[in-house]
């Protein structure tokens, strides 16, 4: 008699796991979360140092309506910047500059010593003006004929 044979399946070898590329990929994955994670707190930590900083600036502003000093304006750029400016004297006229560019334009530049009465629509002289804070665009300045004028255009 013939001998049955029996047919097995084959025997699967057991893999051996390797522990470095375990330890590797473990430590990978952990590094760089570690990393994602300080990513996200310092960006969070940059915004809201940001967002102080501009309170604070907001705060230290003048209010609206308030005649603001002209040696605190930089009149090329129409921006309160709470320190005196560099004077430029154009005929007979005292105008403030931030820089030397600004003292360049207001030199040679008629247009830039002008500026349009908001309330009004008049062209007035920036050095002559009644000079407040915009309310609407804080740090930006607003140039008027008059307090009155200032006052009015403010009501709105």
């Amino acid at each position: 008699m013939k001998k049955k044979q029996i047919i097995r399946p084959p025997v699967k070898k057991k893999r051996k796991i390797k522990w470095w590329n375990v330890f590797i990929t473990a430590f990978t994955i952990v590094l760089l979360g570690g990393f994602m994670v300080w990513m996200m707190v310092y960006t969070y930590q940059q915004e809201k140092h940001e967002n102080e900083i501009e309170e604070k600036y907001n705060a230290s502003l003048p209010l609206s309506g308030v005649a603001l000093d002209h040696k605190l304006v930089c009149m090329v750029n129409n921006t309160y910047l709470g320190v005196d400016q560099i004077p430029v004297i154009v005929q007979s006229k005292t105008y403030y500059g931030c820089c030397q560019k600004c003292v360049q334009d207001l030199n040679s530049d008629e247009t830039v010593r002008f500026a349009v009465d908001t309330y009004s629509k008049a062209t007035v002289d920036k050095a002559l003006a009644f000079r407040t804070m915009n309310p609407n665009k804080p740090g930006t300045i607003l140039y008027f004929e008059s307090e009155l004028n200032a006052k009015l255009y403010l009501k709105k």
